[in-house]
């Protein structure tokens, strides 16, 4: 069959479209950056649209041209940051169901959430149900999957942060520690919608896919402590209220583009557990879903998910560290201009010493800002370690004394370039 994948380069969707091509169907996927869906997908056909702006079904005309069925896997945790979950996961999957009827595609697989519905006093959740309702009162062919907590051989959002929190060094604390979650293997979900679009598929289904007993986020946080192969340390339960500030300043920084899972709607979902009944996704796969210790037990862990566990700790650092070094970089060199400029007297560049002083700080402020929004950080680091070498090379010239002066001014520029080219590294999403 040929299938249009919606969200083809997310978590969940990355791994059904390897589940489609091996199963062979032909995948056609829809994402929003042609950058990071060349890059992780360069043989996958693809068509590029934005979900904020796909609202109406004649939106989705093109899309849909050749296609005989539809997967949906997309969808934004919260609005912020240019995305608005009425449009992303309501609006736009409404009107692409229409659509699949207009043009006679019967099949649509719909990737929702446990106990989603549209009273639900959570955006995420009654806007999924939006779609989930409007599918099930239309006369196509379709299903509806509610994965738990969904664990893959990679993490992203939710499981990163779960890996980040079970990599603490001293320590290890949780909020919420005593929610209930279900997890589900990632290729468990991708499974099941293989399933799903078999000749003899069931019509008209709506089960959840999770594991058969529950876990404790605690006892999450220390199994993936256990996979990742450091040794165990105390855990300390944080009270609930300490939630409260954190997913407010998370809830801010979604503004600029940071999709935290530390946001309100996460901490909210964790407190209310994460559950479901494992019963039809068992009768759908012909056998019970992966526990969470087999879901890790099929993909050893090594160097490298130690690393991005503990760098996913240091990264938020890092941003906030060079962002403040810049700004107050440019503050101060704004406010003693002549200072500055007066150490370049007597040098081959005296004759511009305040231009290049004004534009320095001034290069300084807008870097150390730009950091701050996300879809403008990466190439604000890649600035930041430019405008350092271009320090570097500037000083060796025209102040080599600088290398042996008792601060090491140069010394610690060469530190802050490498420390933004490591933060350009670990900004990378996908």
């Amino acid at each position: 069959m040929r299938i249009l994948l919606v969200g083809a380069y997310g978590f969940i969707g990355s791994g059904i479209a390897r589940a489609l091509i091996a199963a062979g169907h032909e995948v056609i996927g829809l994402g929003r950056s042609e950058r990071t869906a060349r890059r992780l997908f360069p043989a996958l056909s693809w068509h590029f649209a934005d979900l904020n702006h796909m609202t109406r079904p004649a939106d989705w005309t093109v899309a849909l041209h050749g296609v005989d069925a539809v997967v949906n896997a997309s969808g934004a945790l919260q609005s912020g940051g240019g995305e608005r979950l009425e449009a992303i996961q309501g609006a736009s999957i409404a009107a692409l169901i229409d659509a699949c009827a207009a043009q006679g595609i019967a099949r649509f697989i719909q990737i929702s959430a446990p106990r989603a519905t549209a009273k639900d006093a959570s955006p995420f959740l009654s806007t999924k149900a939006v779609a989930d309702d409007h599918l099930r009162a239309s006369a196509l062919h379709w299903a509806i999957l509610r994965p738990g907590l969904v664990i893959g051989r990679n993490a992203y959002g939710g499981t990163l942060l779960i890996r980040a929190l079970a990599a603490m060094p001293l320590r290890l604390f949780s909020v919420h520690g005593d929610s209930r979650i279900q997890s589900v293997a990632l290729d468990d979900v991708a499974q099941a919608v293989v399933c799903c679009l078999a000749p003899d598929a069931p019509r008209a289904i709506d089960i959840d896919l999770v594991e058969r007993e529950a876990s404790t986020l605690d006892t999450i946080i220390v199994a993936h402590r256990r996979w990742l192969g450091i040794a165990p340390v105390p855990l300390i339960a944080l009270p609930g209220r300490i939630a409260t500030p954190v997913s407010a300043v998370a809830d801010l920084l979604g503004h600029l583009g940071w999709r935290s899972p530390l946001r309100s709607t996460a901490m909210a979902m964790i407190a209310r557990d994460v559950t479901g009944a494992p019963e039809g996704g068992e009768a759908l796969l012909g056998r019970p879903l992966l526990t969470l210790d087999q879901i890790l037990a099929r993909h050893p862990s090594g160097l490298q998910d130690r690393s991005q566990a503990r760098l996913m700790l240091l990264m938020p650092c890092l941003v906030a560290a060079l962002s403040l070094l810049f700004l107050l970089s440019g503050l101060v060199g704004l406010a003693r201009l002549d200072t500055v400029a007066g150490e370049l007297q007597g040098t081959p560049v005296a004759g511009v010493a305040m231009a290049l002083s004004i534009a320095g700080s001034v290069a300084d402020l807008l870097l150390g800002a730009a950091i701050l929004v996300r879809r403008w950080a990466q190439r604000a680091v890649l600035g930041m370690a430019g405008l350092t070498a271009a320090y570097l090379v500037m000083g060796s010239w025209v102040r080599p004394d600088m290398w042996v002066d008792p601060l090491a001014p140069l010394a610690k520029a060469l530190v802050v370039m490498i420390a933004a080219l490591i933060t350009h590294i670990l900004l990378e999403e996908r």
